[in-house]
Parts: C-alpha cells; sequence; structure tokens
C-alpha cells in the first residue's frame, strides 16, 4: 500500500490508544507486577508463589461468569479482585481501592516517539477523539491536552468493530461519518469496523505484518510521523 495523499475533506481524526499510540504488553506487565507487590505488601495471607496463576484463574471465571461485560475491563478487573479478596478472607469490598491503584499503573506508558509531533499538526486542523476498546483514558496522560473527547467501549458498553461506538464518536463531535478518519492498529476493530461504519481509515502497521484480510485500498503507515503526508495540504515542515 502506499501512502500518498487518499484521505478527502476530514474534519476529525480518532486514534485507538493501545499499541497504536504506546507498546502495551509492557504496560500491562508493569501495572500486574505492582499491583502483585501491593497485594503481598498490605494482605499478608496472600500467597506469593501462587499469586500469578490465582489472578489468571480469577479473570478467566469472572469472564465465564459475566459474559455481558466483556467489553468492560475495569469491572472485569475489579470484580477478579473481589473473588481474590474473598479467596483469603478479606473484605472484598477493598476492591475499589485495588482497582484505583491498578489504574494508576495502568497508566504508567510510555509513548511512542512519533507520536506527540504528529498530534501538534493534527490539533491545530481538526478535532481529535480517542477511541479504545481498554481501559486507558487519554485524558489522564500528558497528551489528553490534544484531544477533545474520550471514547471508550466501557461508556458505550460495545467494543470495536461495532458500528454504535463509531456511531458515538460521530454524534458527540457533532461531525458525519464520513469526515471521521480513524487511525489503529487492528485490521478488523480500527480498520474494518471504521470503514463498515462510514469512516475513512489508515491502518498503522508498527510491526511490519502482512495484511491479513481480502479487502484493501485503504493507507497504510509504519509510524505517525507518515500520517502528516496522506493530507493533500501538509506543509513540509509539520
Amino acid at each position: 500500500m502506499e501512502t500518498k495523499p487518499v484521505l478527502n475533506d476530514i474534519k476529525a481524526v480518532s486514534f485507538d490508544l493501545d499499541d497504536t499510540l504506546w507498546h502495551t504488553a509492557p504496560v500491562i506487565q508493569n501495572a500486574q507486577a505492582k499491583i502483585k507487590q501491593h497485594l503481598l505488601d498490605q494482605f499478608p495471607r496472600f500467597n506469593p508463589e501462587t499469586l500469578d496463576e490465582e489472578f489468571r484463574e480469577s479473570l478467566v471465571l469472572v469472564r465465564k461468569n459475566n459474559q455481558e461485560i466483556l467489553h468492560n475491563l475495569t469491572e472485569l478487573r475489579k470484580l477478579s479482585f473481589e473473588v481474590l479478596l474473598e479467596n483469603y478472607g478479606y473484605d472484598p469490598k477493598l476492591s475499589d481501592d485495588l482497582i484505583e491503584k491498578f489504574l494508576h499503573f495502568r497508566h504508567e506508558v510510555r509513548i511512542y516517539p512519533d507520536v506527540e509531533g504528529c498530534l501538534k499538526f493534527l490539533y491545530r486542523k481538526f478535532k481529535l477523539a480517542a477511541l479504545t476498546n481498554g481501559n486507558a483514558n487519554v485524558m489522564r496522560l500528558e497528551i489528553g491536552k490534544y484531544f477533545n473527547v474520550h471514547i471508550s467501549a466501557e461508556q458505550v458498553d460495545v467494543q470495536k468493530p461495532d458500528r454504535k461506538i463509531f456511531d458515538h464518536v460521530s454524534n458527540t463531535l457533532n461531525i458525519p461519518h464520513q469526515h471521521i478518519l480513524h487511525v489503529g492498529d487492528n485490521p478488523i476493530d480500527d480498520v474494518q469496523g471504521a470503514l463498515d461504519a462510514g469512516f475513512q481509515a489508515v491502518w498503522i502497521n508498527r510491526s511490519s505484518m502482512e495484511w491479513p484480510l481480502d479487502f484493501q485500498g485503504h493507507p497504510e503507515i509504519r509510524d505517525l510521523s507518515q500520517l502528516p503526508e496522506l493530507f493533500h495540504d501538509t506543509p513540509d515542515q509539520w
């Protein structure tokens, strides 16, 4: 796919967060390690030898028993803390404090180096939205100052690629679907979902994957420094 100007009459840009604006795996690993240490420090009955496996088992159990909220990662995590606390004879209401601590650790992200320059360029020209299936909130980060709105699956009760979450972006920004560009790393959730909803779409392919779906025709970029090149009126310096 060529990164030539193909975007037409864009008035807003929505961005996926995880693995689009930062690498997610080390963020989650860090958050889990820190919440584990907190649990061991504050709740002496927890067993350090089995806690990792108990974390996994509690999440599996909670997902199995709460299919109706699979889109709400924060609530699932909170319920898994309740399971752990109850198993060790602690008050499950202490999960309120644990989820707040986990979310604090969850926002210790390292933004990709190409992100802020792109956002600085775009926010002077377009409305910007964050659109995520995850439980990171861009407004809790320094780069939140560039965004007009943050929209998550938890808020809308559906996940990408469901059209309803893209509709919510359009309605919130008061901009028709065809004038919104969505940028994300997931071929189905981000690209196919956006196109099916009537958005324009750009695939950010940081890991140089082969395009896995049958259709093509949308732009592909390796990082966000290439995104301004897709607009017709991009200056040489941005």
